[in-house]
């Protein structure tokens, strides 16, 4: 009896130790799963999520591998065999390529393991500035009548012009056969017709009062009068104010300029006052000082056209301009005068005969358009460039390394060719695309150019 008690203590206590050494096993592999678990690197679920899709919209949406954020974009839109700058990151992806391989080595996962870890952080913004490439073309220079001389106004269009037109004695000389009276009334009324098609006209006539002796002084230098109203051109009224126009007196053209600005005060919109003048004040004015005033608006602009005048009238005429923060230009003969005005005012026969040929882009300009949106573009084929060469480092490590066979390394390779196909399709119709703008926006600017030398020749007949 005793001896049975002994065997079933002895047998007690062996089961005990059995049951106590199987559970500390238990507690082992369960700590030995659980420090596998936090040994990951990988979250093969959010791999799984990764886009493989070939298309430009889905590259912009790509986030950048974990490996490949210290490339620089200068280095990963350049045109490079990529050695250098990036073997450190694809050493860096191989254990987690590794670990994912391990879990699952379809082709499909490997290849958003190799975008997960090595794709490319800098396509939305090169690929934005693709679409976003617009023709770089410069706007043809085409001046309209008003253009050239609000050029130097604040306002962005002369809505009133103001004549002055010199009528002092000096105005009966001849030059070239013809009184300079008669050439300046020319001139000023086809002067007027370009500028009335845009603005409103005042003709304001000076020195045509009394005579250039002593005696009529006073009356010739108070002398200063609105021969046409400010209003709407009107070709036969004003034709016919500026012929009754004789040159006579003295040269106030201090007072002439003042009493433009004074009527341009009282005036909506910027006015710019227009002076024919063949010489200096003789009134004892300051016209400097009242051009000055004159453009103390900020809608006010003085240009004056010198008509055969001295060294001495000029200096004093060009200062005048410079106060009024216009322009100045000199006009030697009767044609001159013409050309002066017809030049500023409307281009000449020979600028509207080359315009289509000048002033369109020319071949050389197109090409480089073309050269600098192949550039933009190229950089979005590097980019892909690039990252299929990390891919390809990465499955030849993996493979020398026996992780994956050269099948499934093979057939990787191929659904990246596939992807970056795609996107190379896009890519190449979005190329075409502003291939066609560049010379949509040439073919513009040439119709842009032809109507205006209609236009400029249609003003040229009537001036004329």
């Amino acid at each position: 009896m005793k001896n049975t008690s002994i065997f079933l203590l002895v047998i007690s206590l062996l089961f005990m130790a059995a049951c106590s050494s199987n559970e500390a096993s238990s507690e082992k592999t369960a700590a030995k799963e659980a420090n596998k678990e936090t040994d990951k690197t990988v979250d093969i679920s959010a791999i799984q999520e990764v886009s493989t899709e070939g298309s430009l919209s889905a590259l912009k949406k790509q986030q950048g591998g974990t490996k490949t954020s210290d490339i620089s974009i200068e280095a990963d839109t350049a045109e490079s065999d990529g050695e250098a700058e990036v073997e450190d990151s694809i050493q860096a992806a191989i254990p987690a390529l590794k670990e994912t391989i391990k879990e699952d080595d379809s082709p499909e996962t490997v290849h958003k393991a190799l975008i997960a870890a090595l794709g490319s952080p800098h396509y939305e913004q090169t690929i934005q500035e693709a679409e976003e490439l617009v023709p770089a073309f410069e706007d043809p220079y085409l001046p309209k009548p008003e253009a050239e001389k609000s050029a130097n106004a604040s306002s962005s269009e002369i809505e009133n012009s103001i004549i002055l037109l010199d009528a002092s004695s000096s105005m009966l000389l001849d030059v070239d056969g013809e009184q300079k009276m008669n050439v300046a009334k020319d001139a000023v009324k086809s002067f007027a017709k370009s500028l009335g098609s845009t603005s409103d006209i005042s003709l304001i006539v000076y020195g045509h009062k009394g005579s250039e002796s002593d005696a009529d002084m006073t009356e010739s230098c108070s002398g200063i009068e609105e021969v046409y109203a400010s209003g709407a051109y009107d070709n036969k009224k004003f034709s016919e104010a500026t012929d009754q126009i004789e040159a006579k007196g003295w040269t106030p053209l201090a007072g002439a300029i003042e009493s433009a600005a004074k009527k341009s005060s009282s005036m909506n919109g910027a006015t710019a006052i227009y002076i024919v003048s063949d010489g200096k004040e003789t009134c004892g004015g300051d016209p400097v000082k009242a051009a000055e005033q004159a453009a103390s608006d900020e809608s006010g602009v003085v240009n004056v056209i010198g008509f055969d005048v001295d060294e001495e009238s000029e200096n004093q005429l060009a200062d005048v301009a410079e106060a009024g923060n216009g322009n100045y230009y000199s006009a030697d003969s009767a044609e001159d005068l013409q050309t002066t005005i017809e030049y500023e005012w409307l281009p000449s026969d020979i600028d509207l005969a080359w315009a289509p040929v000048n002033i369109p882009p020319n071949p050389w300009e197109v090409l480089d358009e073309y050269e600098r949106q192949r550039e933009v573009l190229g950089k979005v084929e590097n980019i892909m460039a690039n990252e299929e060469y990390r891919y390809e480092a990465a499955l030849i490590a993996l493979n020398e390394e026996n992780v994956i066979s050269k099948e499934t390394s093979d057939n990787v390779k191929q659904l990246a060719e596939d992807r970056f196909d795609a996107a190379e399709e896009e890519l190449s119709s979005l190329e075409q695309s502003k291939i066609d703008a560049v010379n949509e926006r040439k073919e513009d600017i040439r119709n842009e150019v032809l109507a205006w030398v209609e236009e400029m020749k249609g003003l040229k007949e009537e001036s004329s």
